[in-house]
């Protein structure tokens, strides 16, 4: 099937994808690639799927065991139906194990794997682009004018107009992560449920005078070595509403910007970077000050912290506070220690 374009991506979904025995998210926006496997997932499985049809693997642990793949994509569902397996990572899986399954697809199941920014001659993305039996789908971050089409769009879904002002003020401060942009949006429409439109003051009451609510408040003090101020902030939030699981995967968006920053530092100004990543500019000093604590090594480790926590969480999630608050712990130890 080729790669598809963004304007066919909504009838792929809207399809059940069931078709299409392999799919690779590939790209920059993470978030994205995750938001993506989630609905595709969604779309084949249905809602109240049971659990044992979803599989989440990492590169890593494929790549330990070349034929581990091949047999989860070929085994039978214990209850019968579609199987889900999603392969995180998978830029660095090695072709022993991915190969085979573009020799002969598996009947049953569907991959998907989420992969970063993929070159053009990246041997996976070859063999998507050009097999019968696969797609690809790039993820890039959203433009502007892309954002205010979702502002637009989820608007009107819910029965509300927004003026062109709020739009504008709207898409200008929402970050470059498409899947927290419209995380913000959702809670935006919540909020505004029952009027006749958004304007500018709903905006700044729900999104820029929420940091604490949204998330990023322990995300920042646990980046900064704020270690005595982590667990009551992280509480705070999840008693208003902000689930663990969903600190994790914010705080892992965090690292992943302060890893962009520190790589774009190396060739362009900071202030730059953070005029292209679209930072809040009531944030902007903080997440400056964060980049010139940490460098690509320590949030590689930051980074598989998180993930492994976030894995954590999905296996016991009557620990999944307890778990996020060490991981943030973790992170503010490692930034005193800078």
């Amino acid at each position: 099937m080729a790669a598809l374009k963004p304007s066919e991506i909504t009838r792929f979904l809207a399809s059940g994808c069931l078709k299409t025995p392999l799919i690779l998210l590939h790209g920059p926006d993470e978030g994205l690639v995750r938001l993506r496997a989630k609905a595709i997932a969604r779309a084949i499985l249905g809602e109240g799927a049971d659990p044992l049809s979803r599989l989440d693997y990492d590169a890593e642990s494929l790549n330990s065991d070349h034929g581990r793949l091949l047999d989860e994509a070929n085994a039978i569902a214990m209850f019968g139906g579609k199987r889900v397996i999603l392969v995180g990572n998978a830029g660095k899986l090695q072709k022993v194990a991915w190969q085979p399954l573009f020799q002969v697809p598996p009947l049953d199941s569907t991959i998907i794997f989420q992969a970063d920014d993929l070159a053009k001659t990246s041997p996976l993305r070859v063999a998507a682009e050009q097999s019968g039996d696969a797609v690809a789908i790039a993820c890039y971050a959203p433009s502007r004018q892309d954002l205010q089409e979702i502002i637009d769009r989820r608007a009107q879904e819910n029965g509300l107009s927004i003026t062109p002002v709020a739009r504008a003020y709207l898409a200008e401060l929402l970050g470059t992560d498409q899947a927290l942009s419209e995380q913000e949006i959702e809670k935006l429409i919540l909020y505004c449920k029952g009027r006749l439109a958004i304007d500018v003051a709903d905006i700044d009451t729900m999104i820029t005078d929420s940091s604490e609510l949204s998330g990023s408040e322990p995300i920042d003090r646990a980046f900064e070595g704020k270690l005595e101020d982590v667990e009551s902030v992280a509480l705070r939030s999840f008693r208003e509403g902000i689930n663990p699981s969903g600190l994790l995967a914010m705080a892992i968006n965090h690292a992943l910007l302060l890893r962009r920053l520190a790589h774009a530092r190396q060739n362009s100004s900071l202030d730059a970077a953070l005029r292209a990543e679209r930072v809040f500019f009531r944030r902007q000093d903080r997440v400056k000050l964060q980049a010139g604590l940490w460098d690509q090594q320590g949030l590689a480790r930051t980074l598989d912290v998180l993930a492994s926590a976030q894995d954590q969480t999905r296996h016991t999630p009557g620990l999944e506070e307890i778990i996020a608050i060490r991981a943030l712990w973790s992170i503010a130890l490692a930034s005193r220690r800078r």
